[in-house]
């Protein structure tokens, strides 16, 4: 990966808290559902997990928000950059509190292309907070087995380390994913490029994928062309 960004990266915002007030107050502003369970959520982020057959969650503290949730996990991209790796060899990242930064923060302050990537909003999407914990860093696919959320069609296989999503997201994950290989350069195994090829097939674009996407474009300079000149692959 280049240790850079190019300089036609997308104008993504300076922090992840700016890039999720984005999020939350441009994109979803009226189109308030979590992306995996379509759960609604309000304008403090609050779930209505009993509207979206998660009423077996309502117990737990983290199901109550939903959170910013990387498509493309950041660990994933993070391991690659020597930042992530050996944080105590930039001093930028030297513990000036009681605690040192993370991986994930100490990449954000010295590597523009990990920070330009963490804050896209094209990886983001309003997920319930406990789906968003338990799907951790794992990759997309099909699993057997696991137990789907509710009613939601979400399954997340600890032991695998993957998580198969709902069918009418398949489509948008693949073209996240192959736009994030795009734009930063980050790696996909054939067996993956073949799977988000399949999945973009099944699953085109619909409206709100589309108007999503007009949104993020004229926020951050472009849209995903995935999505803008859909395809079949």
């Amino acid at each position: 990966m280049p240790a850079l960004p190019p300089p036609e990266l997308p104008h993504v915002a300076a922090s992840f808290s700016a890039a999720k007030r984005r999020l939350y107050d441009q994109v979803y502003a009226d189109h308030r559902l979590s992306f995996y369970c379509g759960c609604a959520f309000d304008a403090q982020h609050r779930t209505d997990l009993g509207g979206c057959g998660l009423a077996a969650l309502a117990g737990e503290k983290r199901a109550q928000r939903v959170e910013a949730d990387h498509v493309f996990p950041a660990a994933q991209f993070g391991q690659a950059r020597p930042c992530w790796r050996d944080p105590a060899a930039f001093p930028a990242c030297a513990q000036t509190g009681a605690r040192p930064p993370t991986r994930r923060q100490c990449c954000e302050k010295v590597d523009p292309l990990f920070a330009a990537a963490h804050n896209d909003l094209q990886n983001l999407v309003p997920a319930v907070g406990t789906i968003n914990g338990q799907r951790s860093d794992y990759n997309w696919g099909l699993v057997s087995g696991s137990d789907q959320y509710g009613t939601c069609a979400i399954r997340i296989d600890a032991g695998t380390r993957r998580v198969q999503p709902p069918p009418a997201v398949r489509g948008d994950i693949a073209r996240i994913m192959l736009y994030m290989r795009d734009t930063y350069g980050f790696n996909l195994s054939r067996q993956d490029a073949q799977l988000y090829a399949a999945w973009n097939n099944a699953d085109p674009p619909d409206a709100w994928e589309l108007e999503r996407d007009r949104r993020i474009g004229r926020l951050q300079g472009r849209g995903n062309r995935y999505v803008e000149d859909y395809q079949r692959q």
